[in-house]
């Protein structure tokens, strides 16, 4: 396969993951709303001052790997973490969760923004329906004091850092001690900003980790317009997913969650800077980062997927309670190989059939407005006398037989 043809797919490929992802503005509007939230449970006169709460960015806002929804009309779905430095020695999970709602439902705006009035399971959601579509849900949990320090200073540095002191405790209605346990060490625990480390450990060369770690738990996130291969390669993969559980073959509610998709990229990532390269490696190796582990609650051997900060962890734990997740997310699999393999037969085919092709695993829009776009920076090369033809492969390039400059419209749109 030639050298052109990689990088003109990595370009592609590369512009198709910067139009499935959020826009600029509602990148802004997320970062403008968590920040009002958190000043609003953070001030003088609220309950929560005296235990520091602080409102960061946790999943796939954090990770940069969010996508926008299918449909302009869905809502786009951003988590947050709502972190105390301490609490009342008599205050259980359900004393926390209460007081964050309460807080909210103080403020009117936000209290009939509420989704739930009593909560879901672990996070209040707000619902910004009649601004734009756009949800946010909020973890309330409780951290070591120092959590803060360890945010802002130690991702800063390339060294190894126990991502256990990353980790909170959360609320959880099912959690048989929801209304009775105090001690906070016996609640849940989660570590998704030891997730987030791990994830850019993989993500980023070693010579650049001490420049871009600390930007990984940030509250104040920047948008980024270029991003990492491995970022770029899970903003691919959960775009195809939502475009086959869209089709109404499939029960959506059992479509492979995004932690697993992520964890599963990010394993078997080989830290390449070409994303065409790494999107076929990547796909080739996940389904052999699927363990099978022994249960010691259970007795009983199953599929297993780590928790990468947390061995005992399995992501795929709700596999063998709903067998449809696990069917439908082999039944993803199998569909994302053979797609993966369509692209490699691609050449000598031209742009319209690598059109349609991409249309049918990324949504047709999407898939038009990059080919457009790329369409007009290759016209430019081509005005410029830079644009030339592989002979035999229908691809645009910068070697190669010169062409002439003509309108390239033709081979962008669909027939």
């Amino acid at each position: 396969m030639s050298k052109d043809f990689k990088v003109q797919m990595t370009e592609i490929l590369d512009l198709l993951g910067e139009n499935i992802d959020i826009s600029r503005s509602q990148h802004e509007a997320a970062i403008k709303r968590y920040e009002a939230v958190g000043d609003w449970l953070s001030k003088d006169d609220s309950p929560l001052y005296r235990f520091s709460p602080r409102i960061i960015p946790q999943g796939s806002f954090n990770l940069g790997t969010i996508t926008r929804p299918i449909n302009d009309n869905d809502e786009i779905d951003v988590d947050f973490v709502c972190k105390l430095e301490r609490k009342p020695s008599n205050w259980t999970q359900k004393h926390l969760k209460e007081a964050v709602g309460d807080r909210l439902k103080q403020c009117k705006k936000y209290q009939k923004m509420l989704k739930d009035q009593d909560g879901g399971r672990r996070c209040w959601t707000l619902v910004y329906a009649e601004e734009s579509n756009f949800h946010m849900d909020i973890l309330p949990s409780l951290a070591d004091n120092n959590l803060n320090e360890l945010l802002d200073e130690e991702f800063s540095s390339a060294s190894e850092l126990n991502v256990d002191k990353l980790a909170v405790r959360i609320t959880d209605k099912e959690h048989e001690l929801y209304q009775s346990e105090t001690d906070s060490n016996h609640w849940l625990k989660s570590n998704p900003f030891g997730y987030a480390k791990w994830f850019f450990q993989r993500a980023i060369s070693l010579d650049n980790r001490k420049i871009y770690l600390k930007k990984t738990i940030d509250p104040l996130r920047r948008y980024e317009e270029n991003k990492l291969p491995l970022q770029r390669i899970v903003q691919l993969l959960k775009r195809h997913r939502d475009i086959m559980f869209s089709s109404g073959e499939y029960n959506s509610d059992n479509k492979p969650i995004s932690m697993i998709i992520t964890t599963l990229a990010a394993s078997a990532y080989n830290g390449s800077d070409n994303i065409y390269d790494t999107f076929q490696y990547v796909v080739g190796e996940m389904r052999y980062r699927i363990e099978i582990k022994r249960n010691h609650k259970t007795g009983k051997d199953e599929k297993w997927i780590s928790n990468p900060v947390n061995q005992e962890e399995n992501f795929a734990d709700k596999w063998l309670e709903v067998r449809e997740k696990e069917e439908h997310f082999y039944a993803w699999l199998d569909r994302l190989e053979e797609d993966a393999n369509t692209l490699k037969s691609f050449k000598g085919k031209g742009f319209h059939v690598l059109n349609k092709t991409l249309a049918k695993q990324y949504g047709r829009e999407v898939v038009q407005k990059t080919f457009a776009e790329y369409g007009d920076e290759k016209r430019g090369l081509r005005e410029l006398g830079k644009g030339k033809m592989q002979v035999g492969t229908g691809i645009l390039g910068v070697t190669g037989k010169p062409i002439l400059n003509h309108n390239f419209e033709g081979n962008c749109q669909y027939e």
